[in-house]
């Protein structure tokens, strides 16, 4: 039954996924994926894909045209072998993932990593403070960096569409401390021109990796099951974004 129940939550992202592109435009949908170990993934002692490869292959599926851009291309292992989206179709690498590090040691990276004559995204996925639960306070470390970056990101494209992703935990001091400031971040600084919305990754998930059926390896990395519900959720944010 767990197999059919995630069956129908994905088909039901795709056949969404036709309400916000049109299969037919000649320009990609541009994504910058924007995080720490969760995006960046990449380690050669487990399938620590992330959610970024369920999403291109979603994407591929729907008959999405879609180009992920970033500086960085590597996992945490340098050779790690991302596998392919589909038979004939490679894995688009491109992120700004940095394994381990907080929240505004990635903003000050994706600002001084960006090239000027780079294209800028159309949609990018924030998904930062897994590694700043203890790290106080969170109105400094959280929610200060992200307003920065999200301030740089619109002087880059100011109709960029934004989504920050919840923390990964259903019972952690932190994330629970976490979770509000971006829910007020998001709030404060969402436009018509340019939404910016939360993405509730916590909900219907199980950390615990006892759990039979559990969506991670080790209560913060998301396993494949994990990676993607993480790739469904943050394609239906995308979905419910009202039509400009």
């Amino acid at each position: 039954m767990k197999i059919c129940r995630k069956t129908i939550a994905i088909l039901a992202t795709l056949t969404a996924l036709h309400s916000f592109a049109d299969p037919q435009e000649e320009q990609p949908m541009r994504f910058l994926c924007i995080g720490d170990s969760i995006t960046q993934g990449g380690r050669n002692d487990r399938p620590e894909h992330t959610y970024r490869l369920p999403l291109q292959r979603m994407l591929h599926e729907a008959g999405r045209k879609y180009e992920f851009i970033g500086s960085q291309t590597k996992g945490l292992h340098g050779d790690t072998v991302w596998p392919e989206v589909a038979p004939g179709v490679p894995f688009d690498p491109h992120h700004e993932g940095y394994y381990g590090n907080r929240t505004a040691a990635v903003v000050d990276k994706v600002i001084a990593a960006w090239q000027d004559d780079q294209p800028a995204p159309d949609v990018v996925l924030v998904h930062l403070g897994t590694n700043d639960q203890g790290n106080l306070p969170h109105e400094e470390t959280v929610q200060a960096p992200l307003k920065k970056l999200i301030e740089f990101l619109r002087g880059k494209n100011p109709r960029v569409k934004i989504l920050l992703g919840h923390l990964n935990f259903n019972d952690s001091k932190g994330g629970n401390s976490i979770r509000p400031l971006v829910e007020a971040l998001a709030a404060e600084m969402t436009t018509a021109e340019s939404p910016v919305v939360t993405v509730h990754h916590y909900k219907g998930w199980h950390e615990k990796p006892d759990h039979p059926e559990t969506d991670t390896f080790d209560w913060a990395h998301p396993n494949p099951q994990g990676q993607a519900k993480m790739a469904a959720a943050w394609l239906k944010a995308l979905q419910d974004l009202p039509e400009k």
